[in-house]
């Protein structure tokens, strides 16, 4: 399923480029902002990079290690990048200028879907942990600073009745 995913969204993005690449005689570099080298996005981003690379002349793609999301996000506002990956809910805010983009909306553009996404909850056994209650006062990682992970991560705490910030002691690490 992702080898057919990927290869639709290469696809798809290299029809959005092939226009820009054509009959030109310079060199294009687009920049694919993705993630840490510890998640999913990285790995993607990198193996876009290449195919692009490789299969439309005149275009050199390049896999950017950035915190994620919200980071993708705002580099792409800031016209330093090109193409990144966002979940959903880092896309929304991003496109409505709340939350972390207060500071203005970003006039970004979905290109296309390339996987579900589903956010776990897990914890050692006998830590006291059953519900998402039991987090208060304890030490809860949110997903790494500027990530799309840690905006589903509050939002769900604050489902739950919780403030990540203010209830427990958040740690702010990245799938590696």
């Amino acid at each position: 399923m992702l080898r057919f995913c990927m290869r639709g969204a290469v696809l798809a993005l290299a029809m959005a480029l092939f226009a820009l690449a054509q009959g030109q005689g310079t060199v294009n570099r687009i920049s694919i902002t993705t993630g840490g080298t510890g998640g999913v996005y990285y790995p993607m981003g990198g193996g876009m990079a290449n195919i692009l690379s490789k299969y439309i002349p005149g275009l050199q793609a390049t896999a950017e290690v950035t915190g994620g999301s919200v980071d993708n996000l705002k580099l792409i506002g800031a016209g330093k990048s090109e193409v990144g990956f966002s979940m959903v809910d880092a896309a929304y805010e991003a496109a409505q200028g709340i939350d972390k983009f207060k500071s203005g909306k970003v006039d970004a553009r979905t290109l296309l879907v390339l996987y579900p996404n589903r956010m776990q909850i897990v914890t050692v056994e006998g830590a006291g942990i059953n519900t998402l209650a039991d987090l208060k006062g304890k030490r809860v990682s949110t997903g790494s600073a500027g990530s799309g992970t840690e905006i589903m991560a509050l939002r769900v705490l604050e489902a739950a009745g919780l403030d990540g910030k203010k209830d427990m002691k958040q740690e702010r690490l990245g799938a590696a």
